[in-house]
């Protein structure tokens, strides 16, 4: 049966309208799980100031990027340690008209 869990990344970023932000995650495990990105927009009103907002955000690129590199314990070494790295990258866009704050957000779907 698969398993889901959501990771909450917990840094909240700041993108103006028309920009693009990148974002990765490092050593993305488990490696042969189906990965998927949100941005979650944060409320930027307040009681005093009042809310009024529109806040649109497009995940625009979701990629895979492994990273393999041998490893010698000293230069002659006839053995190699492989250390493999998994990392998911992301583009998300401000498609809106005003400044936005979000959070990424992961939903991962494992064996």
């Amino acid at each position: 049966m698969s398993k889901a869990t959501l990771v909450d990344t917990k840094t909240q970023h700041d993108l103006a309208p028309g920009q693009t932000f990148h974002w990765h995650w490092n050593n993305a495990t488990p490696a042969d799980a189906v990965w998927y990105a949100n941005a979650v927009p944060v409320a930027t009103g307040s009681t005093t100031g009042g809310f009024n907002q529109d806040t649109q955000l497009e995940v625009t690129r979701l990629w895979r990027r492994l990273i393999v590199t041998e490893k010698k314990p000293f230069p002659q070494s006839q053995t190699v340690d492989v250390v493999v790295e998994t990392e998911i990258h992301v583009d998300i866009k401000n498609i809106g008209t005003t400044p936005a704050k979000f959070v990424v957000f992961l939903s991962i779907i494992s064996a």
